[in-house]
C-alpha cells in the first residue's frame, strides 16, 4: 500500500490557532487529523448541496409531488425570470469565448 501523499498547506494565523487548540483539547492527535476531518466535512457539505438524482420511479414521483406542492404554496420561480437569466448567461458565455 502506498504511503499517503504529503502536501504542505498554509493556514491563516486564526486557523492555525484553531488547529492547535483542537489538538490540545485531545480530540485529535495531530494537526493533519484536524485538517482531514475538516476536509471530510467540506466534502460531505458539498455532496449534500448537489441535487440528488432519483434512483427509482417512486423517488421521481415523490420529488415531482414535492415540487408541485412547493409551486402550490407559491414557492416557484417565474418562468420569464428564469428564461431571462438563461439568455443572459448564454450571451455572457458567448462573449467570453
Amino acid at each position: 500500500m502506498d504511503a499517503d501523499p504529503i502536501m504542505n498547506i498554509s493556514l491563516t494565523p486564526e486557523l492555525a490557532k484553531f488547529v492547535e487548540k483542537e489538538v490540545e483539547n485531545g480530540l485529535y492527535q495531530t494537526a493533519s487529523e484536524v485538517v482531514r476531518a475538516g476536509l471530510r466535512r467540506l466534502k460531505e457539505d458539498q455532496a449534500a448541496r448537489l441535487p440528488q438524482v432519483p434512483k427509482t420511479l417512486e423517488e421521481l414521483e415523490t420529488q415531482l409531488i414535492q415540487s408541485i406542492d412547493r409551486l402550490d404554496r407559491g414557492k416557484g420561480v417565474d418562468g420569464e425570470v428564469v428564461f431571462r437569466r438563461l439568455r443572459k448567461r448564454i450571451k455572457e458565455s458567448r462573449s467570453n469565448a
